[in-house]
């Protein structure tokens, strides 16, 4: 290792530019850095050095992992749409036994009659007025808001009787949507899986769950699988 040392700064001596003044063997190691060191100091730079190792790096905890959600039931008394200005568009109310996500519940229609709920929206009345226009022959007049302080007034909404439930199954890409026992994929996110709803193979089908317009499951699976198996002949995917 000594003899290696002494022969990359004898090297690095030769390449300095300046005459030597001893042959190699006559030279010492310590010879070697003193007259690098003054040469190096002369031309305002530094000798080379080995490189310095790389810092260690520091120790980073791994993120403590996130609480498995607990699964819970269906509210019994959930009203259709109590949510629908109360939530997010994708928010998880809960995780079932089976680990869907729902984002909406399911209610069915009622076996009988029963009162319905009503959402009720409190605002400013401040009246209106009456502004004329007169072109040529014709005066319009039109109604505006009015300018008052206005008095409180509330606008109240029947909710519907019975809404689909909307869920994520961890099996499937898309949004599921079910009611009474029959499923379809999210419309939105089958066309915007395909890049729009022109490219959306013809064999996947729309169908009709109550009354939301979604995919039929089955055959967007077998279109899904299909371009898969054809992705695979071509050699394009392993």
């Amino acid at each position: 290792m000594a003899s290696q040392e002494k022969s990359d700064l004898y090297r690095q001596r030769k390449d300095s530019g300046v005459p030597l003044t001893r042959p190699y063997v006559e030279y010492t190691i310590d010879q070697l850095r003193a007259e690098l060191t003054s040469i190096a100091l002369q031309s305002g730079t530094t000798p080379d050095k080995e490189p310095e190792p790389a810092p260690e790096p520091e120790f980073m905890p791994e993120p403590e992992p996130m609480p498995e959600p607990i699964p819970r039931p269906r509210d019994p008394e959930e009203m259709p749409s109590q949510r629908l200005n109360t939530q997010d568009e994708d928010e998880i109310i809960r995780v079932d036994e089976q680990g869907r996500q729902w984002i909406q519940e399911e209610v069915l229609k009622p076996a009988y009659p029963k009162p319905r709920g009503r959402r009720v929206l409190t605002y400013i009345d401040t009246g209106v007025e009456q502004k004329s226009v007169q072109s040529g022959e014709y005066v319009e007049t039109f109604e505006v808001a009015g300018k008052g302080t206005g008095r409180p007034a509330e606008v109240k909404i029947t909710l519907p009787s019975y809404q689909v439930g909307i869920y994520k199954d961890p099996r499937f890409p898309f949004k599921v949507i079910t009611y009474n026992g029959r499923n379809g994929f999210d419309l939105f996110d089958v066309q915007k899986y395909y890049g729009g709803a022109e490219l959306v193979p013809v064999e996947c089908k729309r169908t009709y769950i109550e009354n939301v317009l979604c995919y039929d499951i089955r055959t967007v699976i077998r279109a899904i699988q299909t371009e898969h198996r054809h992705l695979q002949l071509t050699g394009r995917i392993k």
